[in-house]
């Protein structure tokens, strides 16, 4: 019994370590999405997740024209079912990965709306949302 109970103390302790390590963004229960971007205008959509983040958190961004540069920008399905862009507008950003709340392109979105993220050059770029 000793035994048993001191290899669940040891367990405990390595698992609570590991969960320090972890990224805040995992450590909130945040989900990433990857998404298609829409030229100027609706891409891929999902939905925010009822998770520890409540914004839209563009953590990853690939534009497919070769520029590497593009300027994004959120919208969200408001009460009334359209589609409204996020009052952030649009945000230049350059191909690469980001931390969330970095690059933040709408705040304190409701879980279970509907989103998509739009490109102003060109649509059919691919980024991550994390919320």
């Amino acid at each position: 019994m000793k035994k048993t109970l001191a290899a669940l103390a040891t367990a405990a302790l390595a698992a609570s370590s590991l969960l320090a390590l972890a990224p805040a963004a995992s450590a909130a229960g945040c989900v990433t999405t990857g998404l298609t971007t829409g030229y100027k205008g609706i891409g891929g959509v999902a939905h925010k997740a009822a998770s520890g983040c409540s914004d839209l958190n563009l953590t990853h961004a690939h534009d497919t024209s070769g520029a590497h540069t593009e300027s994004y920008a959120a919208f969200y399905k408001n009460s009334a079912n359209n589609w409204i862009q996020g009052s952030r507008g649009y945000v230049q950003v350059s191909d690469g990965s980001y931390s969330p709340d970095q690059i933040v392109l709408v705040s304190d979105l409701t879980p279970g709306r509907a989103f998509s993220i739009a490109s102003y050059w060109d649509g059919g770029d691919y980024v991550e949302i994390t919320h």
